[in-house]
């Protein structure tokens, strides 16, 4: 199935940054993609980059939209590899007067064998670009932040097509993987680039941990003449600020804005749903927010061995009729796909809200 085959309306799709938390926004994908299963009678699930035409995220967000998005894998391979990362990656522990907490190494050898896995044929440095065309391809991006430009909440955007202001990032999926999963106090920065011109860059979710606004203002600018049926936010359930590790000896060279903004990434992602609840309250059925709202605050990012609570909290806040009957809403605007809201409207009334 390509977009086109349903009707016309846009499909988007927002994943927030944090840490193992991801696993919930899975899981919660999961289920809205069986249940459209069962609702059009097909045979398994649909592949989320056959029913999105847009997939954004920050830090494991982002981890997770380049596995649907570019790498084009089904919910439950994403699900499988993701436990694997998150096993391999945050198990073993740095010393404290490094730079991040865990080891940079690890998350890239793990992100490459997931890349080297799903290409064909085999390569672990397969462009950030997607080679495909039309509606063959899955617009995909992930936003990271240019260490040398911290103060400015501005991010940058890896995406896997060319923008009409930006060509595609000229980097590896790995890279911008590293990249937007480059969290202070988790991983140390990454350069990319070569030479004189390289340049590093941290996680997203400093200022921007929830991307919903961003894939609006992209979706404008990549279909200037389309209309939104379906905007989709999965969050990584409610967190408290303590779930951001405070910076070691070694870490508090961070300016001290930088510093502050990771503490307010805890509210950071439901500013920004409170924000798209009001750019779209006159318009139901189109913006659909999911995020575990109980039991997930005391886990933090890097809790590995806190994934079953990740996974019956979620199973747990899926059960709640509020939540079901939003559920079905949601699959059905996926379902119907048709087109309610002009992409040409959304970035003014965005401004006109702040």
């Amino acid at each position: 199935m390509t977009h086109s085959e349903d009707s016309d309306g846009l499909r988007i799709l927002s994943f927030d940054g944090g840490g193992i938390r991801g696993l919930s926004s899975l899981l919660i994908l999961q289920g809205i993609m069986y249940r459209i299963k069962v609702e059009k009678g097909l045979e398994a699930p649909p592949l989320p980059c056959e029913y999105f035409d847009l997939i954004g995220g920050t830090s494991t967000g982002g981890l997770i939209a380049l596995m649907l998005g570019r790498l084009r894998m089904s919910v439950e391979e994403a699900i499988d590899k993701y436990d694997r990362l998150a096993q391999d990656v945050f198990r073993t522990t740095k010393r404290l007067d490094q730079d991040g907490r865990f080891k940079a190494s690890r998350l890239k050898a793990a992100i490459k064998t997931i890349v080297e896995d799903h290409t064909a044929p085999k390569n672990a440095d397969e462009p950030m670009k997607d080679p495909r065309e039309g509606d063959a391809i899955c617009r995909t991006f992930v936003c990271a932040r240019s260490a040398h430009n911290l103060r400015a909440n501005i991010p940058v955007l890896f995406r896997t097509y060319d923008s009409p202001h930006d060509p595609a990032a000229s980097c590896t999926i790995w890279e911008a993987a590293r990249a937007t999963s480059a969290a202070p106090t988790f991983f140390k920065r990454i350069d990319i680039g070569t030479g004189a011109s390289a340049e590093p860059f941290i996680d997203g979710g400093v200022g921007r941990n929830n991307p919903t606004d961003i894939l609006l203002e992209e979706a404008q600018l990549l279909f200037p003449n389309r209309r939104v049926a379906c905007v989709l936010s999965i969050g990584t359930g409610q967190m408290k600020p303590g779930s951001i590790p405070r910076p070691s000896l070694f870490q508090r060279v961070l300016p001290t804005d930088v510093v502050r903004a990771m503490a307010a990434i805890a509210i950071d992602c439901e500013t920004t749903n409170q924000e798209m609840l009001k750019r779209f309250a006159g318009t139901r059925g189109v913006y659909f927010r999911f995020n575990v709202d109980q039991g997930m605050q005391t886990i933090k990012l890097g809790a590995w061995d806190r994934l079953p609570e990740v996974t019956a909290h979620t199973k747990q806040y899926v059960k709640e009729e509020g939540v079901k009957q939003q559920l079905a809403e949601a699959v059905n605007a996926l379902k119907q796909g048709v087109g309610v809201l002009p992409t040409a409207e959304l970035h003014t009334q965005m401004d006109d809200i702040r």
